[in-house]
């Protein structure tokens, strides 16, 4: 019991609006598909080789239902899972909708980046299948011709047993059954897998509730509008791509458009060419998004953009870095980008994706030296809270673990009490494993928790020293990891930086890694204990290229060597 004289003068904790609700808003997914494909608006798919194909809502309401006829053959009952790992977006997104509009609970898969080279990769994505299938027990596998061909090479899924496969292009064939399950707002509506950054995959239980009280808190406090055309990169196995942009999208009824995530990281520009060529006003990208595109500055004065059309491009998944939004919006502001387009947000698969949005940032409000980013206040339905080592609201301002609850909020993770007993307090908020503050009703991220580096007692942040090696010439953007490390019997970290040369020449090395240390040592003011070269196709990274520091962490302290060294 805590006693009055704990409570702070002015706590740590800010209550999200009401949603705006009326007696004609969905209660269930199925209802805003049918909304859309009354409408006559479109998606656009753009291909790998840079065409385009256009699909109506009307269309995919069809394909969907044509899907939905397929899976009832199989034998499938309503809250049977259904695994999907497909590539394409067209096809991802109708077997999504297939499984919605029969009650059954999509579970979208990363795939492989090079299907013909899969047992020699790293196998995150394999175990990562592998894994869901077996906490499944075994469900149908919806997948591509492709990959279904290649299933019997890979070893780990033969030793699964019995694996139920079927192809999404045979579906096409089948009659639309129109005859929708009625779902109800309780009733999961998808299991979302964790980055696995940290760890195994967990399966994030959703249900249509949590779904739509997202959706439409973020259309409410950002002023969405069905008017809005929209630009995502990012596949649909992740919150940002399924549910901070597709449902929206289809909720809003609005103009959407899907670009490859392969083409995008081949040709970062492609991102401003689709939004200068279709007058995008919504787009999404993590911070090393950001970085590869300040990566091509000389390129980037050449174009004849005309970027006016954007309202926001969404900062988050990843910790925001101030001198990189700034030079981002440096770099395109001749070519008619707002210097407030830059929307800071925050969220994660357990909250249904983006729960905080900010529209303060801009290059007079931040500065390059600015060590964190706030990230906004809380959508309509969501509650913040800091807390201390002893699950206390913190005095506002004061940095402890950030906590969350509302209607976003998912009811738990599939078949893991362990992880359930120790992410949920007593009184039912979710521990987010962020580290942060509050200020004003507004949510700054400081850092995750496992992602800060103390030595000597001091604490240090990933992102920070990673932007800082990121900033020497020679080094490849978007593979830098800085992490903690411990030798055995050691009493302290020690940091270690990993990051991906332009060059592995001896010499170009050797200057290099003089220049990487000075650095560190300047800005940051410490000394790294191993800088350590590393080959940026071993970069461990996740479907949207976050890099997975506790994987690298685990191969440096098991020995295990990669890449090439110092």
């Amino acid at each position: 019991m805590m006693n009055l004289s704990d409570i702070p003068s002015k706590p740590s904790l800010v209550y999200g609006e009401s949603l705006n609700l009326s007696e004609g808003s969905p209660k269930i997914l199925g209802e805003i598909l049918q909304a859309a494909a009354n409408t006559e608006q479109r998606i656009v798919y753009l291909q790998p080789d840079g065409s385009y194909k256009f699909q109506s809502y009307q269309d995919l309401c069809l394909e969907a239902q044509r899907i939905l006829s397929g899976l009832r053959k199989l034998g499938l009952q309503p809250q049977d899972k259904v695994a999907l790992q497909i590539e394409s977006y067209r096809d991802s997104i109708a077997a999504f909708w297939g499984c919605i509009l029969g009650g059954f609970v999509p579970v979208p898969i990363s795939k492989p980046v090079n299907i013909n080279n899969i047992a020699q990769q790293t196998g995150t994505t394999t175990r990562k299948l592998c894994h869901t299938l077996q906490i499944l027990e075994q469900p149908l596998l919806l997948t591509d011709a492709s990959f279904a061909a290649e299933i019997q090479n890979i070893p780990e899924l033969a030793e699964i047993g019995r694996l139920q496969v079927q192809t999404v292009e045979e579906f096409y064939e089948y009659e639309p059954d129109s005859n929708w399950y009625q779902s109800k707002p309780e009733n999961v509506a998808v299991l979302m897998l964790t980055s696995g950054s940290t760890g195994i995959p967990k399966g994030v239980v959703l249900n249509h509730r949590n779904l739509l009280s997202q959706t439409m808190g973020s259309v409410q406090m950002n002023g969405f509008t069905r008017n809005d055309i929209t630009l995502n990169w990012v596949p649909i196995d992740h919150v940002a791509g399924l549910i901070y942009f597709h449902i929206r999208d289809v909720y809003l009824g609005c103009q959407q458009i899907h670009l490859p995530l392969p083409l995008f990281l081949q040709e970062p520009l492609v991102w401003l060419d689709s939004i200068d060529r279709f007058k995008v006003n919504i787009t999404f990208g993590p911070n090393f998004a950001y970085s590869l595109i300040n990566d091509r500055a000389d390129d980037i004065a050449q174009r004849q953009w005309d970027l006016s059309s954007m309202k926001c491009f969404l900062n988050g998944a990843e910790a925001i870095v101030a001198k990189t939004a700034r030079r981002f919006l440096k770099l395109l502001a001749p070519h008619g980008l707002a210097p407030t387009a830059m929307r800071p947000s925050w969220g994660m698969a357990e909250v249904s994706s983006g729960v905080t949005f900010s529209d303060c940032f801009s290059l007079c409000s931040t500065t390059d030296d600015d060590s964190f980013v706030e990230v906004g206040a809380p959508i309509p339905g969501v509650d913040l809270r800091i807390v201390n080592n002893q699950n206390q609201v913190v005095e506002e301002g004061e940095i402890g673990a950030l906590q969350v609850n509302g209607l976003t909020l998912t009811s738990g993770y599939y078949q893991n009490q362990e992880a359930n007993q120790t992410s949920f307090t007593e009184d039912g908020w979710f521990n987010t494993g962020d580290l942060g503050f509050l200020k004003d009703g507004n949510l700054t991220i400081t850092g995750r928790q496992k992602d800060v580096i103390i030595i000597y007692a001091e604490n240090y942040y990933s992102h920070d020293i990673e932007a800082v090696v990121e900033e020497v010439q020679g080094v490849e953007i978007s593979y830098t990891a800085a992490c903690a490390v411990r030798e055995k019997g050691s009493n302290t970290d020690k940091l270690a930086v990993f990051f991906s040369p332009i060059d592995n020449d001896d010499r170009f090395l050797k200057t290099l890694l003089t220049a990487i240390r000075e650095k560190i040592e300047q800005k940051i003011g410490l000394t790294p204990d191993y800088l350590i070269p590393v080959a940026k196709e071993t970069i461990p990274k996740t479907a949207i290229g976050k890099i997975q520091r506790q994987e690298l962490k685990k191969r440096f302290e098991t020995g295990l060597k990669y890449g090439f060294n110092p």
